[in-house]
């Protein structure tokens, strides 16, 4: 009769500590979640201000490329050179 209370003991023990255990990992993997939502959250902001940017360099491009003077002949390279 000792050996079973004493099995039933040592059980209850071992799964306290896992419960612990278990509880644990929940709280570490709880923070690395939000961790990895702040930065995907960064990430798209980070995206978003550089896809402005580059449409507006785009844009500026576009506009300087138009107003360029057209290429007089006198400025180009005969054939042969």
């Amino acid at each position: 009769m000792a050996t079973f209370s004493m099995t039933v003991l040592i059980m209850a023990k071992d799964t306290r500590t896992q419960i612990t255990r278990l509880e644990t990992l929940y709280t570490e993997q709880e923070y690395t979640i939000q961790a990895l939502n702040q930065i995907t959250i960064r990430h798209d902001h980070e995206i978003s201000q550089l896809r402005s940017e580059l449409e507006l360099l785009n844009r500026q491009y576009r506009d300087l490329k138009e107003n360029l003077p057209p290429q007089v002949a006198g400025d180009e390279k005969p054939p042969h050179y």
